[in-house]
């Protein structure tokens, strides 16, 4: 679609406008009309004039035969011959105006002008009146046309606006209103996604206020109870030196909980940048092995490093890569039998790296999985956590431009694969 600019519109891009290309297809058929008008009455005023003409001769001619007969065949030969002298014109003259038959005379004193005035006038008048009241339906008609269209296109406006509803109305024309209409419906589908996205962070603002809160309430009462317990004195030093610990412990909990959903918040609402650098997976993936050694070593389970023969580099934030790889690293951990291993490898393809996280545990049930990457959905009761680090780890994929997916291995056990671009640097 053209866009408009500040110069003055060129004659060129007029004849792009339907509207324009009707106004000048009716003025060109008035012209053609007027034209064919003109040429009849033309044609019918000189017959006309021609009988009138013939009308008057023969009646002096009549006349003159009456009175001098040896003169009226010679006259007769002579009104329709060219070969009249100038000295004979001017003598005419002289006697005609003698009597007074000059250029002063009165119109209305010769019949044959001035019916052929009146009838000109009457005619001229008629044609001139019906091919301008046609022009003026024809362009009333065109102007109704333009207006209900600007009609029509405000109020498909405004329904877009006040029910959040795409336009119905719709304009493909080439010209300046075309332009006009294909901007309107633009700004309309922006402003409905500016709207959705406007309700998409309301939504979202109080999905993780209510998980929040929803998270914070049990140890919170637990808190509470211990508090007043130590308050009231009744506890002996043993037991108050262990709710101290507790307390401590559900502190630590609420601290990460909090920490780790505005993470999430932040990534999703895409306020927290990626430091993007050309970098190799492998230290990474060791990140992310130190952050769950402890855990594996408390579950006796072994990682072992599946990598490819040559090294691969792309470009990511370790940081944050490494604590998603981390957090399928801990997940895989915590479902998996003591004595079991956990396997993280990824291999590179010319568009893309896929790196994989598999266990030996019991594997996820089919009616799970749709649910798995969702915040504090938890498909067993086997693990410790409470159902964030799936999400982020598939949030910080997503800001990767790349993706996270889960499958059942057919051994037993899972398999996480997180895709990433390989070929550009993600925004």
């Amino acid at each position: 679609m053209e866009r408009l600019g500040a110069e003055r519109i060129p004659m060129r891009r007029l004849w792009r406008s339907a509207s324009v290309r009707r106004l000048a297809a009716i003025f060109l058929a008035a012209a053609a009309i007027a034209a064919i008008c003109v040429a009849a009455y033309t044609a019918y005023s000189t017959t006309a004039l021609k009988r009138a003409w013939l009308a008057h001769e023969t009646a002096l001619l009549g006349t003159m035969a009456q009175l001098h007969p040896e003169l009226a065949e010679e006259w007769a030969k002579r009104s329709t011959s060219s070969a009249l002298t100038p000295e004979a014109e001017e003598q005419g003259r002289k006697l005609a105006a003698a009597y007074g038959i000059d250029t002063r005379l009165d119109t209305a004193l010769i019949p044959i002008v001035s019916e052929q005035r009146t009838r000109t006038w009457v005619l001229l008048g008629a044609g001139a009146s019906a091919l301008l009241g046609a022009l003026f339906l024809l362009l009333l008609r065109e102007s109704r046309s333009q207006l209900n269209d600007v009609r029509r296109l405000a109020l498909s406006l405004e329904e877009a606006v006040k029910l959040g509803r795409p336009m119905h109305f719709r304009i493909y024309g080439e010209g300046e209103f075309g332009l006009l209409a294909h901007g309107v419906q633009e700004l309309s589908l922006r402003l409905q996604e500016t709207i959705a996205q406007l309700n998409r962070d309301k939504d979202f603002l109080k999905e993780t206020i209510a998980d929040i809160s929803h998270q914070l309430k049990t140890p919170l009462a637990s808190l509470t109870i211990y508090v007043e317990l130590l308050q009231e004195g009744r506890v002996s030093p043993e037991e108050a030196a262990e709710f101290l610990r507790t307390c401590s412990r559900e502190l630590e909990r609420m601290e990460w909980l909090i920490l780790t959903l505005l993470k999430i918040a932040r990534l999703e609402a895409d306020t927290l940048p990626m430091q993007m650098v050309q970098a190799p997976l492998a230290k990474t993936v060791e990140m992310a092995q130190d952050s769950a050694r402890r855990l594996a070593d408390e579950k006796a389970v072994s990682i072992v490093t599946e990598e490819p023969d040559e090294p691969v580099t792309l470009p990511h934030d370790p940081r944050w890569l490494a604590e998603a790889i981390g957090n399928l690293l801990k997940n895989a951990i915590e479902h998996s039998p003591a004595q079991g291993r956990v396997t993280v490898s990824w291999a590179r393809t010319p568009v893309f790296v896929r790196l994989q996280v598999s266990d030996e545990g019991r594997g996820i049930d089919e009616r799970h999985l749709p649910h798995i990457f969702k915040k504090f959905y938890r498909a067993s009761s086997g693990g410790s956590g409470v159902g964030l680090g799936l999400p982020l780890a598939k949030t910080i994929a997503e800001r990767h431009r790349g993706m996270l997916s889960v499958a059942r291995n057919e051994a037993g056990g899972a398999t996480f694969t997180m895709t990433l671009p390989f070929g550009q640097l993600a925004k």
